[in-house]
Order: structure tokens, then C-alpha cells, then sequence
């Protein structure tokens, strides 16, 4: 019996791999490669980046080793030179990956997170929909105040994380992976509504405005965004309570909070040094336009200040403890967004879709430009898509009579659409903890990803086109 089961496995696996392997191959060879607008490297670039999202969709090798052979194949099987396939290792995302999973450690070790997480929790009187409406608000009224989308995260996942480990929701659990994803969703989602709300914002502004000969103010961009944002982050949030309802009794899950938090006690040194270092890196990733650190350096520092004495939150040997294996995932995938940008993938995408826009009125040129945005998202990352398409786009606008920032901003709403971790460097670091059950969040974000078209037709290009008058 234990044979033919192992036998049964060993042939869905097989079938897997043959899938993976003959997907990209139909792809590369129906590309009408013609070595100048489209050339050998650009389409095995396409058959090696879907080969390898197939591999995670199936999860057939183990994440570290894909992150790792990555930028290697496109260096050798792309013509990649190393300095692109590797440069994201000289940015800022090491260091945001690194000092979040140091900050992430403290908060477990000292029971932070946990006091923070069970005591939002209590405040709702146990209730598991309260507590994700609760988490919502907490991240919007904190979003305005931390222009980094990933520090933003990096807080958030910690508090989350501690929170699934005081209720003992398992690793993968309906609930974990509900908690995640509404932290995710809300921190990436309530972003829009402000012009500092991440970097790609700022520069895929700055192109439109360029283009356009003008210059967009901090309290503009939010008159135009902050209410389609806010609808849009309730809609997501409501997408993950509608199809990950949890089963948690919610006497069971009040009872247990009370005790937990009973169980805390008053707080400890530790944990008054943690909440200190916790205010610290508030102030810090808000005021980076001052002091000119960027999150993943203030993380950094944070995290060294940590192991000094009287802190002594950190030492040789919980460092150790502290798991970095989902850097190489993370920067692996981020070797995409580089590779594509490098071989051009992105402006011959850019020439193949941008020409059937052509002749549509304001609401088809939205939904087209918010396609083009999620079939890139496959392919580049946020960054290296909005630098590239931004200014094509609103010339496009212009050229069309259309309001080029209104097309811009539906394109940025099928940026701000994923089905898998390695289309965003947020998304990652959430999924790498390993809390986030696969096929849950795929279900979640594709639901999100359909439901976008009606909130823009509805909500978001009608209040653009009054606002923008």
C-alpha cells in the first residue's frame, strides 16, 4: 500500500515537472522571434520566468534553491551580465529583509508583539472579523506616516506573526493565512491614497508630471486618492473575511485571549526596551526625507543597536535562531524585474499593447491600462514597470485627448494586483515566513485581481474624472 501511494506521488510529480517544462517551451517557440523587435534572449527570458513561476505555483523544489538558480539562469541562458542579474543585492531590499527579520525576532523573544496583538484582540472582546477590521484601521492611520511601504510590512508582519503564535494559529492555518493577508492587503492597498505612501509612487508621478509640465503637491495626489483608496482597501480587506472565514468558536478564541493575556503579566524590562526601539523605528522610517536613511539602513541600525549593552535585546546566540534563507528567495525573484528591464522585455510590451488602445474613450483606456499593469506584474517588478511604462503611458493620454493621470492611476491599481510571491517584494516577505497557505492566498488575491475592474468603472475613474476638473 505505502508503495503504490509513493508510486502515485512519484507520477503527479512527474506530470508537474512535465508541465512546467512544456508550458514555457510552447511559449518560446510561438513568439514570433525576429532578432530585432523581439530577439532569442527576450524570449527565453519569458520561457525561463514562467518555467520557474510554474515551479512555485507547484511547489516542486524548495523556495531557497529557486531564488538561488534564478539570476544563474538568465545569466546563462539569457546573456544577463552578472552586474544586473545581481545589483538588487547593492539596494535597499537586503537591508529591509534583514533588519525586518531581526525586528521580528525581538518582538517574538520578548512577547511584544504578543502584548500588542493580544491586547488589539481583547479590545474587540475576542472577536477574530473585529480584530481584522481592527488591524485594518491601525495600518491606514499609520500609513500616511511611514513613506516606506515595506517598513510599513516588516512592522506589521512581526505583530501578526507574534499574534498567530499566542492563539496557537498553526503555520498555513485558515486563520494565519487570513491574519497575513489582511495586514499585506491593507498595508499595500491604503498606499494609494498617498503620494508618499511608496517609492514607486513618487517616481511614476513624477514621470506623469513630466509629461504633462506639471507638478503634483502631497495634498492633491490625496484629494484625488485617498477615497478610492479607502474603498479599495475595505474591498479587499471584505474579500479575504468573505472567503477565509474563520472557524474559530468565538468563546473558545475570548476565553483563550483572556487567559493569554492574563499570562503576560506587567511588562517586563525587555519588553519596555522593545516597545522604546519600537517608537524609535517609527520615528525613523517617517523622517527619512530628513535624515536621508532609507528603511532597510534604519532597520539595519536598529537591529545593530540592539546587540549593545543595556539593550541586549539581541545576542550571538538568538541570531542564530533568526532564519535568513527567504533572502535568497526574495532576491532571486527580484533578479526578474532587473533581467526584464535590461533585455528590453519591458518596452516591447509596452509597443504590443499600448496600440489597441487606440480610439477608446476614457473607462476603455482605463481598463486596458489596468490590464497592461497586471500582465506586467508578472514579469517586473513594481519599480522597474512603473519607471518604464509611466511616461509612455501619459504620452499615449495626451496623444488620445484622454486624461493621462487617470490612465496612469488604473495602471497602477493592476500593479497593486498579484496572484504570486515573487511579483512583489512585499508579498514575499509575508509569504516567506511561511504563515500564508498557497492556494488560499492565490483564491484571495484572484478574486481581488477580477474585482478591481468594477470598484475602477464605479468608484475610482468617475471620481478622477470630477476631482480632476
Amino acid at each position: 500500500m505505502a508503495q503504490t501511494t509513493e508510486k502515485i506521488l512519484n507520477g503527479k510529480s512527474a506530470l508537474k515537472w512535465l508541465f512546467c517544462l512544456i508550458v514555457p517551451a510552447i511559449v518560446y517557440f510561438a513568439l514570433p522571434i525576429d532578432g530585432k523587435t523581439l530577439t532569442h534572449e527576450m524570449a527565453m527570458f519569458l520561457a525561463v520566468t514562467i518555467f520557474m513561476v510554474c515551479i512555485w505555483g507547484f511547489e516542486l523544489v524548495n523556495d531557497t534553491a529557486t531564488g538561488l538558480v534564478l539570476p544563474v539562469l538568465y545569466m546563462a541562458l539569457c546573456g544577463v551580465p552578472g552586474k544586473i542579474a545581481y545589483n538588487n543585492w547593492l539596494g535597499d531590499v537586503p537591508n529591509i529583509v534583514i533588519g525586518g527579520f531581526i525586528f521580528c525576532k525581538i518582538l517574538q523573544d520578548t512577547g511584544l508583539g504578543k502584548r500588542v496583538g493580544l491586547g488589539c484582540m481583547k479590545l474587540m472582546d475576542g472577536s477574530f472579523i473585529g480584530t481584522v477590521w481592527g488591524l485594518m484601521l491601525a495600518i491606514y492611520i499609520i500609513n500616511p506616516l511611514v513613506p516606506a511601504v515595506t517598513g510599513k510590512g516588516v512592522i506589521f508582519c512581526s505583530i501578526v506573526i507574534s499574534l498567530c503564535e499566542s492563539l496557537d494559529f498553526k503555520k498555513q492555518s485558515r486563520e494565519a493565512t487570513a491574519l497575513m493577508l489582511v495586514a499585506f492587503l491593507a498595508v499595500t492597498s491604503s498606499k494609494n491614497g498617498f503620494l508618499t505612501g511608496g517609492g514607486d509612487l513618487v517616481i511614476g508621478m513624477s514621470l506623469v508630471d513630466g509629461v504633462m509640465g506639471l507638478k503634483t503637491s502631497w495634498l492633491q495626489y490625496a484629494g484625488w486618492n485617498l477615497l478610492p483608496a479607502t474603498v479599495f482597501t475595505v474591498m479587499s480587506v471584505a474579500i479575504v473575511v468573505v472567503l477565509l472565514p474563520s472557524k474559530v468558536n468565538k468563546e473558545e478564541l475570548r476565553r483563550a485571549l483572556y487567559a493569554r493575556y492574563a499570562e503576560l503579566g506587567p511588562m517586563r524590562r525587555d519588553e519596555k526596551t522593545a516597545t522604546v526601539l519600537l517608537i524609535v523605528t517609527l520615528i525613523v522610517l517617517m523622517t527619512d526625507k530628513w535624515h536621508g536613511l532609507t528603511p532597510g539602513m534604519g532597520l539595519v541600525f536598529l537591529a545593530a543597536v540592539s546587540f549593545l549593552p543595556g539593550v541586549s535585546l539581541m545576542d550571538g546566540q538568538k541570531i542564530k535562531e533568526v532564519n535568513f534563507c527567504p533572502i535568497f528567495f526574495i532576491m532571486g525573484c527580484m533578479a526578474i524585474g532587473s533581467a526584464g528591464n535590461y533585455l528590453k522585455v519591458t518596452q516591447w510590451m509596452a509597443d504590443s499593447t499600448f496600440g489597441y488602445m487606440e480610439g477608446l474613450g476614457i473607462y476603455g483606456a482605463s481598463v486596458c491600462s489596468y490590464v497592461v499593469g497586471v500582465i506586467g506584474n508578472f514579469i517586473l517588478t513594481p519599480l522597474a514597470a512603473t519607471a518604464s511604462f509611466s511616461a509612455p503611458l501619459a504620452e499615449l493620454g495626451v496623444q488620445m485627448g484622454l486624461e493621462p493621470r487617470i490612465m496612469y492611476l488604473s495602471f497602477k491599481y493592476g500593479f497593486d494586483n498579484y496572484l504570486f510571491p515573487y511579483e512583489y517584494a512585499v508579498l514575499l516577505i509575508f509569504y516567506g515566513f511561511g504563515y500564508i497557505h498557497f492556494g488560499s492566498m492565490v483564491k484571495v488575491l484572484a478574486a481581488r485581481m477580477i474585482l478591481t475592474v468594477p470598484f475602477l468603472l464605479a468608484v475610482a475613474v468617475p471620481w478622477w474624472q470630477w476631482i480632476m476638473k
